[in-house]
């Protein structure tokens, strides 16, 4: 079980980025063994919970943790091949913006922000800050033990 204080504060990032992001879905996602976690998330969605556990395959996040870089899309529904992607799918979001967290090295999770509304593109300072909330959480995973946990 992650510490109580990073899920308290990576809870605090999001609910700050869905504001400034005018996004109404915030996760911090931490991915191990194929699967993605849900760390923390500010949602009016009653599909996805803090602490529920996906297929990675099944998420948007797999591509951002595949190829290590942010992605930004403002409507999903347009770009090639995501209208099969079994997220889409099951509950076609249309704007995501997304980052990874890194931690030792690696990937260990994402940060993102979804909407079901098409929007307009994602500025450059949008997506600075959504990495600087990726980078924000690494400094809080260097603060606390994560010894008992998969990584």
């Amino acid at each position: 079980m992650l510490p109580t204080q990073l899920i308290d504060s990576c809870h605090e990032l999001i609910n700050r980025g869905v504001d400034q992001l005018d996004m109404p879905v915030g996760i911090v996602s931490h991915i191990y063994n194929d699967l993605y976690e849900i760390v923390t998330i500010n949602s009016e969605m009653d599909e996805f919970i803090h602490g529920a556990v996906f297929p990675l395959s099944k998420t948007y996040c797999r591509e951002v943790y595949r190829t290590d870089k942010t992605i930004a899309i403002t409507e999903i529904g347009h770009v090639l091949g995501m209208q099969l992607h079994p997220l889409y799918v099951t509950l076609p979001i249309e704007a995501y913006i997304s980052a990874p967290i890194h931690y030792k090295g690696s990937v260990w999770g994402t940060v993102n922000f979804t909407s079901a509304n098409i929007r307009p593109a994602f500025t450059k300072a949008e997506i600075e800050l959504v990495e600087q909330y990726a980078e924000t959480i690494n400094k809080f995973l260097a603060e606390v033990d994560l010894v008992s946990r998969p990584s």
